[in-house]
């Protein structure tokens, strides 16, 4: 599956879904355990937008960001941070510390989990770490699952999302106002429900710790936030 063109759609629609307060609440978790780590290389795996990788500028952190999406790499530079449109086996160097914020490990599904985590181990120094959130079976149940409507003056948006069999199956329909018209785009993105347990069992990575992050529900944690470190 080509994951690109879904993810360029979900750039143009990302100001209307928002949730930009509660993304800088798990930034904010992250930057604490970055800075308790205070690595002095990070690469930010799929860095969207580059609002993180501001924030660890901001910090005095030398980060560089990669994403699959072309548009989402634009808005990041155009927050002045280093950020490439890459796949990390492309780079070159490796890291004291790699990150994967939101669920970016949800967008894979178990065979190409087991690839991306090995080439992440790959990336790593010796001992480095690795975080990552990944959405807890609540979060896909109580949380994604559902629809939701939004709209603007130039933009009509409606996301369907639907949890089953451990994949949660998102439509976006976005109706673009053209003069006259409407221009219609679709795009469905999947996302996969992995268990602690299989993260526990990795022989590339050790998990030392999670944390559990109630990012939408005030009473559960919709999230775990998982930190690796490098296996000997």
């Amino acid at each position: 599956m080509n994951k690109k063109t879904p993810l360029n759609l979900y750039a143009k629609i990302e100001h209307l879904i928002g949730f930009y307060q509660e993304y800088e609440k798990l930034y904010d978790k992250y930057l604490q355990i970055i800075a308790s780590l205070n690595p002095k290389s990070i690469l930010d795996f799929g860095c969207g937008n580059g609002r993180l990788l501001e924030r660890l500028k901001e910090c005095g952190f030398d980060a560089l960001g990669i994403d699959l999406s072309c548009d989402m790499i634009q808005k990041a530079l155009l927050k002045g941070v280093k950020a490439y449109q890459k796949d990390i086996e492309e780079l070159s160097g490796n890291f004291e510390l790699i990150i994967a914020v939101g669920d970016v490990l949800n967008y894979f599904n178990q065979n190409e989990l087991n690839d991306i985590l090995s080439k992440i181990s790959s990336k790593l120094t010796p001992n480095g770490y690795f975080l990552a959130d990944i959405n807890t079976l609540h979060g896909f149940t109580h949380v994604a699952d559902g629809l939701l409507i939004k709209e603007d003056d130039e933009y009509f948006l409606a996301v369907e999302a639907n949890f089953q069999d451990k994949k949660l199956m998102t439509n976006f329909t976005l109706f673009e106002q053209n003069g006259e018209y409407y221009k219609k785009e679709q795009a469905v993105i999947e996302q996969y429900f992995h268990p602690l347990e299989y993260f526990k069992k990795l022989n590339l990575l050790h998990l030392k710790k999670t944390i559990p992050i109630r990012m939408f529900d005030e009473k559960t944690s919709d999230k775990s936030l998982m930190i690796f470190q490098k296996s000997p």
